[in-house]
C-alpha cells in the first residue's frame, strides 16, 4: 500500500527488516569499490588495529541499510535527497543489521506542490542493539493533494 505525505507524521518510527553482513559481501564490495584496505581483507591486520577481525566498509553497511525495507516505508516516490552518517561502531562478518528511522520534520516542497520533504534521524543497529551508523536522511515523498 503506497503511503503519501499526508499520511506521515512527526515522531513516526520505521523499523527495517534485518540482514546479516557476510564475508562474501565484504569481498564483493572490495571488488566493486576497489577498496582493498587490509582492515577489510585481513583478519590479523584488523585484530592488530583493535578490531575483532576484518570489518565491513562503512559505505557497504550504509548501502545495505539503505536497501533494507519495511512495510511502513512504501512511500510515494521515496527518493533520497540527502543522507549523512557517522560511522560509530565496526560491523564484522556475521553481524546482523537493521535500521530505525524516526520522522523529525515534514514540509511541502516549495517548488513542487505535489510532493514534500521528510527529514528523519536514522540509526543502524546490530544484533546487540549497538548503534553502528547514525545520521539523517532527507527524502522526497509524493502528496495526494495540492497545497
Amino acid at each position: 500500500m503506497t503511503i503519501y505525505l499526508e499520511e506521515l507524521s512527526v515522531g513516526t518510527e520505521v523499523v527495517s527488516e534485518r540482514r546479516v553482513v557476510t564475508a562474501e559481501d565484504i569481498d564483493a564490495f572490495c571488488e566493486l569499490s576497489g577498496d582493498h584496505n587490509s582492515l577489510h581483507t585481513d583478519d590479523d591486520h584488523a585484530r592488530a588495529a583493535g578490531f575483532g577481525g576484518r570489518i565491513a566498509h562503512g559505505l557497504l553497511v550504509l548501502s545495505i541499510s539503505g536497501g533494507l525495507v519495511s512495510d511502513e516505508d512504501d512511500w510515494a516516490i521515496g527518493a533520497y535527497l540527502e543522507e549523512s552518517r557517522r560511522f560509530v561502531e565496526p560491523v564484522l562478518p556475521g553481524d546482523e543489521i537493521y535500521s530505525v528511522s524516526r520522522i523529525t520534520e515534514i514540509r511541502r516542497s516549495r517548488s513542487k506542490s505535489d510532493r514534500g520533504i521528510v527529514t528523519m534521524t536514522v540509526e543502524t543497529r546490530n544484533q546487540r542493539e549497538e548503534v553502528v551508523l547514525a545520521g539523517t536522511d532527507i527524502v522526497l515523498v509524493g502528496a495526494r493533494g495540492i497545497g
